[in-house]
């Protein structure tokens, strides 16, 4: 299992190579839940070591939300860092996938295959569909469930 920062690192390197164009806030956290949807379905594990709640414009990680909220609708530029509790010094570190780890950087390559074309909106409404893990909840911000996200009939 890995950070949320670490996969959202992953889209975010890829966008800086070239290989993810119009890479916005909103566009990464919905990359981001669909890796978490496939891996889910795939593996029965959760990928992420966080949790998605429910939001206007569907599902968000809040800890990704507040990382990369500064860039509003402009792509986003630069890694993710979070405080090291390594030591006592508390060093900035960019959280990264394990090297070598080649299982999630092929499901994250596939992510950005299927997904990496379509806009921020268009991933928006994907996660709007009837049916979907994000439409069968009721209330803003309340969590969706792993089992939830699971189950999602609309993604394959």
């Amino acid at each position: 299992m890995y950070s949320a920062f670490a996969v959202a690192n992953a889209f975010i390197e890829r966008a800086k190579e070239g290989r993810l164009r119009g890479l916005t806030p909103m566009k990464l956290q919905k990359l981001l839940f669909f890796t978490q949807a496939w891996h889910l379905k795939v593996v029965g594990t959760p990928l992420i070591d966080d949790t998605f709640t429910r939001r206007p414009n569907g599902p968000v990680l809040p800890s990704i939300q507040y990382q990369v909220n500064a860039y509003g609708e402009r792509e986003i530029g630069e890694t993710i860092r979070a405080l090291s509790g390594v030591d006592d010094r508390g060093a900035w570190a960019v959280p990264l996938l394990q090297l070598h780890d080649r299982d999630i950087e092929r499901l994250v390559d596939a992510i950005i295959v299927s997904y990496g074309g379509y806009s921020a909106r268009e991933l928006s409404d994907m996660t709007h569909l009837p049916g979907s893990a994000w439409s069968q909840g009721s209330a803003l911000f309340e969590v969706i469930p792993n089992e939830t996200i699971r189950l999602d009939p609309t993604i394959a």
